[in-house]
This record gives C-alpha cells, sequence and structure tokens, in this order.
C-alpha cells in the first residue's frame, strides 16, 4: 500500500499544481501597457438571450422588443403619410398594418408604398397590409 501511495503521489501533486497554473491563463488580454485584464463576452444568443444583434428573432421564435420595432414602424408610416388611422400587430415573424386611407387617397398606392417601406425596413418580418374604411 505504501509503495502504492508513493507512486502516486508525485503525479497527483504535480496536477495539483498544473491545474490552478492552467486554469488561470482562461479568458485573460493583455492591454497594451502589459495591464491583465479579464475578457468579457456578451450574450451570443444561446439559451434565448441575445445582445449582439438586438432587433433579431432568437432561436425560440421570439423577438426581443416588439415596442422598439412598433416606434420605427410608426415613424416610417408618418414619413408615408396619406392615412387617417393606423394599427399595427405583431404575431411572431408576422407584422400586419391595417391602414384608414385618408379623402381621396389611391387605397391601391397606399397599400403596395407601405407594403414596399416596410418590407425593405424591416426584412426580418412578413408584412401584410390592408385597408379598412
Amino acid at each position: 500500500m505504501d509503495q502504492l501511495l508513493q507512486r502516486l503521489a508525485r503525479p497527483l501533486a504535480a496536477l495539483i499544481l498544473l491545474v490552478p497554473l492552467a486554469l488561470s491563463a482562461c479568458g485573460v488580454t493583455r492591454d497594451s501597457s502589459n495591464n491583465m485584464n479579464a475578457k468579457s463576452y456578451g450574450q451570443d444568443g444561446y439559451m434565448g438571450i441575445s445582445n449582439s444583434n438586438p432587433r433579431i428573432p432568437n432561436r425560440n421564435g421570439s423577438f426581443l422588443n416588439y415596442g422598439l420595432d412598433g416606434e420605427f414602424v410608426e415613424r416610417k408610416l408618418k414619413e408615408v403619410g396619406g392615412f387617417e388611422k393606423y394599427n399595427l400587430k405583431f404575431r411572431g415573424p408576422n407584422l400586419y398594418v391595417t391602414l384608414t386611407p385618408a379623402p381621396g387617397v389611391d387605397e391601391v398606392q397606399l397599400r403596395e408604398t407601405v407594403f414596399t417601406v416596410l418590407s425593405s425596413n424591416m426584412p426580418r418580418y412578413t408584412v401584410h397590409v390592408k385597408t379598412a374604411r
């Protein structure tokens, strides 16, 4: 038994000394002044979390902020104009827009213009535009 302990003592001691040394080199960078700084990685989209591309759906199909996307759609709609009121609905990757055209505005042209503007500015959504009086 003593011989077995003696044979294992050296490799075990070496392992105990080398593991902390090896782990201390992980996740460290040196800047120009040769100081060591911990390296931080952003959340990369795994487990439904993403800050690297905040306007792109995560792996679960949910979006990070419909509120900001809605505000962006509203700004684009105001740039187009030609309607009295509008309604927005987000359902997963779909954006539904219902417009009430202003008097004298061509409904077909308004739908096509809004569809083109929103589709080109928000490619991650499938845009659906309709008009209602």
